[in-house]
């Protein structure tokens, strides 16, 4: 990990954790006043948000490691760690 990384490390543990939070309050406050296919629906898009956003910021950091790596590479330097 790069030093680079550590702020939006901490940034995106902090939007986990405050989604987390909010997806919670909403479940036990809310959820029960819904219409059943409004809930079907709003269940499916927070999956889809609760799984999809990790996976992306993945890519997003994986991407920007590789870049790292490669220019390293082309500048004749150790890939860094």
């Amino acid at each position: 990990m790069h030093r680079d990384d550590i702020p939006a490390l901490l940034v995106s543990l902090g939007i986990t954790g405050l989604l987390g939070w909010g997806l919670v309050y909403f479940v036990t406050e809310w959820w029960g006043r819904l219409p059943k296919a409004v809930a079907l629906i709003l269940f499916i898009l927070l999956a889809v948000m609760v799984i999809g956003y990790p996976i992306y910021a993945l890519a997003r950091w994986s991407d920007r490691y590789l870049a790292r790596v490669q220019e390293a590479r082309a500048q004749g330097k150790k890939a860094p760690d």
